[in-house]
């Protein structure tokens, strides 16, 4: 299942809800399930032993599941469970029974990408927690964008989605660019390409100021400060990353 899907999903009851730990400045997870609330602390060590023949963790934890396998990865999935031995949220662990990811999320990505782990709650709201086991964003993005090709033109910053909105964030989870357009394409550092409506693009920095009205059919990456473009008129222009304009 791992090998086709990055996500482990959890089929818990749509009753629980999650509240995020940064609630009333508290470093805390809380659940509610069928309207009892119950507050549980992070743990760093998940109790037992690694079994290097069944490439396992033995958990002796009755809280999480008895047998957490890795499969030849060094990252495993486990789960919280209940008293009939019913599976919960999950989390990630090491071979040494490291807790990297708190087991509170309905979902998670099992390897970070640049970085990061993706985790979801029940709403399917996406979230962020690094590879030091910081929940740096909390679940509330529609998308996540964990791009090669976007961070290959800035790795500090991070696309994302929310209310049919898209904007950047910072590897803290600040916002860098707001979340005010449809659609934005990263095509330079501090260049962002927005659209303001279909084939209406304009071109902005990460601070909003408009470098150039929204005049272009599509968006395109800048190469060596600059890019080719086309108007609604069908003709191509040498659009620079000062806003300069040329007819090609």
């Amino acid at each position: 299942m791992r090998a086709n899907n990055p996500y482990k999903i959890l089929g818990i009851m749509a009753t629980i809800v999650f509240i995020s730990d940064s609630c009333q400045g508290q470093d805390v997870t809380k659940a509610t399930k069928i309207g009892v609330e119950k507050t549980v602390l992070p743990i760093s060590q998940l109790q037992g032993k690694y079994n290097a023949v069944e490439d396992i963790w033995e958990n002796q934890d009755a809280a999480y599941e008895q047998f957490i396998r890795f499969d030849g990865e060094s990252l495993a999935t486990f789960y919280r469970t209940n008293a009939n031995g019913d599976l919960g949220t999950v989390g990630i662990i090491d071979k040494e029974g490291k807790v990297i990811v708190q087991p509170n999320y309905f979902s998670t990505t099992t390897k970070p990408h640049f970085g990061f782990f993706e985790v979801q709650d029940s709403k399917q709201r996406v979230g962020l927690v690094n590879v030091k086991g910081v929940q740096v964003v909390t679940p509330q993005y529609e998308s996540v964008f964990l791009d090669a090709g976007l961070m290959a033109i800035d790795s500090t910053i991070i696309k994302v989605a929310k209310d049919g909105k898209q904007g950047f964030i910072d590897h803290s989870g600040a916002i860098v660019v707001p979340l005010k357009y449809q659609a934005l394409d990263l095509v330079g550092k501090n260049r962002v390409m927005y659209m303001e409506s279909s084939q209406h693009w304009g071109l902005m920095d990460y601070a909003s100021k408009i470098i150039t009205d929204p005049v272009f059919t599509s968006s395109n990456i800048f190469v060596d400060g600059k890019t080719v473009l086309q108007q609604a008129d069908g003709e191509q222009y040498v659009v620079f990353e000062d806003g300069r304009i040329v007819k090609k």
